[in-house]
């Protein structure tokens, strides 16, 4: 009895042993497996620079204009948004008032006139002193410069446009007072814009005026080409950086002031660049692009990288990235920051 206890206790005792071997090498971390990729090594070449900006489109000039002479408004004949053109009538006042003043100053020069007829007669025979001869003549003068001015007032009670372009801003309403000065309304021409730019002060040197620059609207999907009419030489006091406009045509009116526009402008200069595929390159949920590139350790790292346009199947990366570098293009969807890799 005594021996087959001690048998009993003895498996029990070997039983144990092996389940906790087992359980030991259960618990024992499994080590991950490498993800299979291919890496290119990125090399530095050189391509024609170009200079990229975001700006917006302006109209070439905008102009306020209002009455010169006060009175009721008696009339209104154009709204916002409407095309006029050079010459067309706006809007008008009351010209009674000055209808009469004209008539009075029209009168008083007709009196002038005949006064001074009979009086240059007498003054040719001797029989006027040089004096009251003056006399008449300034009041002649006097009073075809109050008929002018009286006449240009009653034209001043119509207003006309100075320029053809389009109404942007209505401020007057049939029977209210007009003031001398005060806008009436606001035209824009827009048969030529400008799409403004800024350009930091470490590029500005690398541009001319009359320089070619090819424009993008996106918003009415128009591919145009321009040229750099203005460069402003005073720097923005904040920002350092400078104003540069370049006018593009516009000779049907698709686009519009505060359009965003996007100017590539080459400088006829080579400069280096490191390009990847675009299959390698990555876009996240926040809209960050990345790349994995491959570390001596057979594992990856993330590298947020910054693209400045294409060339051909390949990105042109401006930041992020050095000559060298191997970066995975194939099998970096399934890789995440510091992963083993095979290849």
């Amino acid at each position: 009895m005594k021996m087959f206890l001690r048998r009993g206790t003895l498996v029990l005792l070997v039983s144990g042993a092996l389940v906790a071997c087992s359980k030991k090498e259960e618990d024992k971390p499994q080590a991950p497996v490498p993800t299979k990729v291919t890496v290119q090594e990125i090399t530095s070449g050189n391509q024609a620079e170009v200079l990229r900006y975001s700006g917006t489109v302006e109209a070439e000039n905008t102009v306020q204009i209002g009455f010169s002479v006060p009175g009721t408004v008696s009339s209104v004949l154009v709204n916002e948004g409407q095309i006029v053109h050079a010459g067309q009538l706006l809007a008008s006042i009351d010209p009674t008032e000055y209808d009469n003043a004209l008539l009075i100053a029209g009168a008083g020069l007709e009196q002038a006139e005949d006064m001074y007829t009979r009086l240059n007669g007498l003054y040719e025979k001797g029989s006027l002193p040089a004096k009251d001869y003056i006399d008449i003549k300034s009041k002649l003068a006097q009073a075809k410069a109050n008929k002018n001015m009286a006449a240009k007032r009653v034209k001043d009670t119509k207003l006309y446009a100075p320029m053809s372009g389009i109404i942007t801003a209505k401020l007057v309403e049939k029977g209210a007072m007009a003031a001398p000065g005060a806008p009436s309304f606001a035209i824009i021409n827009t048969s030529k814009v400008y799409a403004r730019v800024s350009v930091p002060e470490s590029e500005i040197g690398k541009i001319s005026k009359g320089q070619t620059a090819n424009v993008s609207i996106s918003t009415i999907n128009q591919q145009l080409t321009g040229k750099i009419a203005i460069i402003n030489p005073m720097a923005d006091a904040a920002t350092k950086s400078y104003s540069v406009k370049i006018q593009l045509a516009n000779g049907q009116g698709k686009i519009l002031p505060g359009m965003i526009a996007d100017a590539e402008i080459s400088t006829g200069q080579s400069v280096g660049a490191i390009t990847v595929p675009t299959k390698a390159v990555i876009r996240d949920a926040d809209d960050i692009t990345y790349v994995y590139v491959a570390s001596g350790d057979n594992k990856v790292v993330r590298k947020r990288i910054t693209a400045s346009g294409l060339k051909g199947d390949d990105v042109v990366i401006s930041g992020g990235l050095q000559s060298g570098d191997r970066v995975v293009i194939t099998g970096q969807t399934k890789l995440k920051d510091g992963a083993a890799i095979s290849l």
